[in-house]
């Protein structure tokens, strides 16, 4: 939940691995993206380092540093942060149930898949839309996270001019993107591609329907060719984005889905053109700028180059709003 708001805009932070990034949002008649930013820390933001305090000064005066070098106008932050670090589950709730008793039965619901005590953790939920169409049960997606790591964040924001708005999952800020006054109808089917340091993480979105897949991409060791890597890629991506078609029956091939959009660090353009000589579908790295106002002192090279890359640090900054 935002705590804060200001009318001077609000940044979105992705951190992810070691890489960082900004995304500067004003909201006024239109959202105007004024500033982008990027680096490397030099600690991943990873559960080793959450378990040693010493890395939160490091990762603080990387994102000061950023910060500080960049321009910012804004001292809010929507931070997004890596789905590895958050259980997600979709359940089925009875209807009639509400407010007390609908968090009493979550509550147990997630306490079924811990083994340490709820107290350790922070939990939300969501009601899918796609439930307002069932009259016995509606469908809910159920967050939760170690209160030890919301901590480890807020301890990195504790001494700096920034104050954080809010936290985000790095898989919901992509989406946010696409549904976010989305110009698709419900009935059609999406996929969404996050093409990561250590693997995939493919999401689908029709009708309320929800699914996140991680993937691992084990390199046979011969590959050591640009070219082959892409072509080895773009395999993998194409067999599991089938199997994920068939096995939750959303269609018989690829060709069924509406729109595939590839975004992350890891989005090359040999892998783009492998998959659209294979795949008849309309295929994009993700562009979030398109559907927002750019600032005519915005002079980045990594927006024209590699949009798909800010996603996620975008999607964040819209939920700040």
């Amino acid at each position: 939940m935002s705590e804060f708001q200001t009318e001077e805009g609000l940044i979105g932070m992705s951190l992810r691995d070691d890489s960082l990034k900004m995304t500067e949002v004003t909201f006024g008649d239109s959202r105007t993206v004024t500033n982008v930013a990027e680096s490397a820390t030099r600690v991943p933001f990873s559960f080793e380092s959450i378990e040693d305090r010493s890395t939160i000064s490091i990762l603080r005066d990387d994102i000061n540093t950023l910060y500080e070098t960049s321009g910012f106008s804004s001292n809010q932050i929507a931070l997004s942060i890596d789905s590895d670090f958050v259980l997600i589950k979709k359940i089925p709730i009875d209807a009639t149930l509400q407010q007390d008793e609908l968090r009493e039965h979550i509550n147990w619901e997630i306490s079924q898949l811990m083994i340490n005590d709820l107290d350790h953790f922070i939990i939300d939920y969501e009601v899918l839309d796609e439930s307002q169409r069932m009259s016995h049960t509606k469908q809910i997606i159920v967050v939760s996270i170690r209160k030890s790591i919301v901590e480890y964040v807020r301890d990195i924001f504790a001494d700096t001019d920034l104050r954080l708005n809010t936290i985000d999952v790095d898989v919901f800020s992509a989406q946010r993107m696409i549904t976010d006054g989305s110009v698709f109808s419900p009935d059609q089917k999406i996929a969404l591609i996050d093409i990561r340091n250590k693997n995939l993480q493919f999401s689908i979105l029709h009708h309320g329907f929800y699914l996140v897949v991680e993937v691992p991409y084990p390199m046979d060791e011969g590959v050591e060719m640009n070219t082959d890597k892409d072509e080895h890629m773009a395999r993998i991506i194409s067999k599991e984005l089938r199997r994920i078609i068939l096995d939750n029956k959303l269609g018989k091939s690829i060709e069924d889905m509406n729109e595939v959009f590839l975004y992350g660090d890891g989005v090359e353009d040999g892998i783009v053109e492998q998959l659209s000589q294979a795949h008849n579908v309309n295929l994009h790295r993700f562009n979030p700028f398109e559907k927002l106002t750019l600032s005519d002192s915005l002079n980045s090279v990594e927006i024209t180059n590699h949009p798909e890359s800010f996603v996620i640090s975008l999607g964040a900054a819209i939920k700040g709003f």
